[in-house]
């Protein structure tokens, strides 16, 4: 795995986001709000890029969510699991 496992992942808080729909494509537009360091405020959040979903990687995106949160909830959680698509 050539160091993998003792790799930090650096992680950002979400703390909003703003969706939209765009009916002529049949897609979603998200933009995620984060804090880029421990000091900052939530009104003071970054606003990332704006991605655009299909509505069939949005329904995969809900499943793999709530597959996560059903996880958590059900005290099965390790830290080292994670989801990645």
């Amino acid at each position: 795995m050539n160091g993998k496992k003792d790799e930090v992942i650096q992680t950002h808080p979400v703390v909003g986001w703003d969706i939209s729909t765009v009916d002529n494509y049949d897609a979603l537009m998200i933009r995620l709000h984060y804090l880029s360091s421990q000091n900052q405020h939530p009104q003071d959040a970054q606003v990332d890029r704006t991605l655009w979903l299909t509505t069939d990687i949005a329904r995969q995106l809900i499943d793999i969510l709530e597959a996560g949160i059903e996880k958590i909830e059900s005290s099965e959680y390790q830290d080292t699991d994670y989801l990645r698509h």
